[in-house]
């Protein structure tokens, strides 16, 4: 073969496998292969954006507590659905009193109350979220009583007034604002993520909860109608929803914790002493189920424990505490 010849039949075939593998004959551009780490950075990103979806971010600050009224002449109150935390006490008679926490922060203003007066354990609940407590005063006894706590008592006309649009005593009000004033330049914030753990230990299903403080006080809660893709708990007094006064909404809890705590009558009086020192037993209601609990009281701090014994998650939410003589 003349070498011309042999170049000639080196380009033919050069030819032919370009147009082999360029998809000849077809009329279609051949598309190059997804590389591997394409692949594998694509399935990392879905990850990541997954695990995003479960972490809860939450901006917490100082906490500041308040004494809100719940007498029936009370109703509606204001502010109860921005705390994190309320707990329902037992007062006197039947009628009961809560404790607010606050210790998210807040870009608007918001009216909290009414506010009322101080017992002894709301003093000491108090104590735990460092002392700051919003009151409109209190009973000698209960200044005896809290005698040694180191409260930081919020009662000057400075952070407080009265709406005379309602009577007194159920008519004095505060806010975040004032409250947050009160701090100064103390008010402090920290970001905290929060990834909620999928619980492994036997439950069961409690789409409703009550709690009888009295006859003429029961309060349940109702889970999964209207509001079953929110995940949370209606409340409820005397079967009537209880609604906020401002916003008008019914109020609701990612979770309900009732805590059985030692009562006990003080003689010739209507008052009950409530005992949170110690440890007992509890029961726990979120995303409508029921989780038996025992909480324990240590060097002032009270914590709560699954069967199991692994912590309670409270640090996200709305959650409403009740305290009750027996479960």
């Amino acid at each position: 073969m003349s070498k011309i010849t042999r170049i000639l039949s080196l380009i033919l075939l050069t030819t032919m496998l370009l147009t082999l593998f360029s998809g000849c004959g077809t009329g279609e551009k051949a598309e190059p292969p997804t590389p591997v780490e394409e692949e594998i950075e694509e399935e990392e990103k879905e990850e990541e954006e997954e695990e995003e979806e479960k972490v809860i971010k939450v901006e917490k600050v100082n906490p500041v507590t308040v004494v809100i009224n719940n007498h029936p002449s009370a109703r509606p109150q204001s502010g109860l659905q921005q705390a994190s935390m309320i707990y329902e006490f037992l007062v006197e008679s039947g009628m009961t009193r809560f404790l607010a926490v606050y210790d998210t922060s807040f870009e608007e203003d918001f009216t909290i109350g009414p506010v009322r007066s101080l017992r002894p354990y709301l003093g000491v609940k108090a104590a735990e979220y460092g002392g700051i407590v919003a009151h409109s005063g209190h009973s000698h006894r209960t200044r005896e009583m809290i005698r040694g706590l180191g409260l930081k008592e919020i009662v000057s006309s400075t952070y407080l007034w009265r709406d005379s649009s309602r009577r007194a005593p159920h008519n004095l009000y505060t806010s975040i604002n004032k409250l947050h004033s009160y701090l100064g330049d103390n008010l402090e914030t920290e970001k905290i993520e929060i990834e909620p753990e999928e619980l492994t230990i036997p439950v069961k299903s409690a789409p409703n909860i009550k709690v009888e403080y009295s006859n003429n006080n029961i309060v349940t809660y109702e889970y999964g109608k209207r509001n079953e893709d929110k995940g949370v708990y209606l409340r409820f007094i005397n079967e009537i929803p209880h609604k906020d006064l401002t916003t008008g909404k019914q109020y609701y809890a990612q979770r309900v914790i009732v805590q059985k705590v030692p009562h006990s009558h003080v003689p010739g009086t209507a008052l009950v002493d409530i005992k949170l020192d110690g440890r007992g037993e509890g029961l726990l209601y979120e995303k409508g189920k029921k989780y038996s609990l025992t909480w324990e009281n240590k060097e002032g701090t009270t914590s709560y424990y699954y069967e199991d014994g692994s912590p309670v998650e409270l640090d996200w939410g709305t959650t409403w505490i009740q305290i009750v003589k027996s479960l």
